[in-house]
């Protein structure tokens, strides 16, 4: 196939004349640019700016290129940028044959409504549902801001919907799925990054001595680790001897550190900020015990088939696209969203029922295995072939 175009919302450096991102989606830029003759990837990028620990360098190679949209992440400052990105947004796209929208993100918005424009052939991907996000969000959150959130994400959903309306569709997640499934050619996926290669053996866990929780993702309000915090100090005042690790960064890590001093919790919770993807990051993944899934809103998050790829058991919050990835008792342990109750008793379970672990530990590696970057991908790949022979 010919020229790609890829819109997204991941975050870039470019220093030195290195582009620099994070996270998985590095993994997935590498599988499907292997698929089109050339990539053209259009992101927001921080110029001249050193990229933070756990950063990783983008190869170019003679077949990528990043279009610069200027960094928008505050919704005032979207409104101001708006103009250049869509600007920016339309000259590139005179030079793409497909265009991948990725969504929630107004820049995946805009790459698929300039397509409709310019009859220019587009698939959009819905990484997660921001209307379940709004529905979550209570109107006095902030002290009343929480309306004006709520209204942002509900406009965002509607522009989302009209979008990806009469496209191909891929969600992540059943209720991304049930949203576009009646006006848009719709397959259910889930989100991965991990290769065949980095699925290991599963190993024993919660050994003798301290239990180790980890969490990976941003520090915020929706990701809600201040719900394992508290779930650790439970778990100590009950006498128990366990330790809680987080990798990533965020708008609440100052506030979460705060919540951890309250608690007497210093030598017991790490924060080990942005660890970069691959060999660093599973060191983190096989010296825990346990990976804890605290979202209050997701599709399919990547970071529990990379927990499932490395034979590490699973307890995750049951919203949005989790429970299509970890069956509850098969490849893990499942609790009602912001439940801390259910939650202490899920790793009471795990960390206790030996015969439940390890199935769910065995049945999560195979799951991995089946689920890989290169397999999701070609699968991915051979649906949009189908739907555009003509390219």
């Amino acid at each position: 196939m010919k020229t790609l175009g890829i819109f997204t919302v991941k975050y870039f450096c470019f220093h030195q004349g290195e582009y620099y991102t994070y996270g998985g989606f590095g993994s997935y830029l590498n599988e499907i640019r292997k698929h089109f003759e050339k990539t053209i990837l259009v992101a927001h990028v921080q110029k001249n700016k050193k990229p933070p620990n756990g950063f990783y360098k983008v190869d170019l190679g003679t077949d990528l290129s990043i279009v610069h949209l200027p960094p928008a992440y505050h919704p005032l400052k979207l409104v101001l940028c708006l103009p250049i990105m869509v600007y920016k947004s339309f000259k590139a796209i005179q030079h793409m044959d497909l265009v991948h929208a990725r969504m929630p993100d107004y820049t995946g918005v805009i790459g698929a409504f300039l397509c409709k424009l310019k009859g220019t052939p587009v698939f959009c991907q819905i990484i997660d549902d921001w209307f379940v996000l709004a529905n979550s969000i209570s109107p006095m959150r902030s002290f009343g801001l929480g309306v004006i959130m709520k209204l942002y994400l509900y406009i965002y959903d509607f522009t989302e919907r009209l979008a990806a309306k009469n496209t191909l569709v891929f969600a992540q997640g059943r209720t991304a799925y049930l949203k576009h499934k009646n006006n848009a050619e719709t397959y259910m996926t889930i989100s991965t990054a991990h290769r065949k290669e980095e699925v290991i053996e599963p190993s024993v866990r919660f050994k003798n001595g301290r239990k180790r929780i980890l969490n990976v993702g941003r520090l915020n309000g929706v990701k809600n680790q201040a719900l394992i915090i508290h779930a650790l100090k439970a778990l100590r005042e009950k006498g128990e001897d366990w330790a809680f690790d987080h990798i990533g960064e965020g708008n609440r890590r100052e506030s979460l550190e705060k919540l951890t001093s309250e608690l007497g919790l210093q030598e017991y919770v790490q924060f080990h900020g942005k660890v970069a993807y691959g060999d660093a990051l599973w060191k983190f993944f096989d010296r825990a015990d346990v990976f804890v899934l605290s979202s209050r809103s997701e599709g399919t998050p990547k970071v529990i088939l990379e927990a499932l790829a490395r034979g590490l058991p699973v307890v995750a919050s049951s919203v949005s696209g989790v429970p299509d990835t970890i069956l509850n008792e098969e490849r893990g342990l499942l609790f009602e969203d912001n439940n801390p109750k259910q939650l202490l008793e899920c790793l009471k379970r795990m960390s206790e029922d030996r015969c439940l672990r390890e199935k769910c530990q065995s049945q999560g590696s195979e799951f991995a295995i089946e689920n890989s970057i290169e397999i999701q991908t070609q699968w991915t790949v051979g649906i949009v072939r189908k739907k555009f022979q003509n390219l």
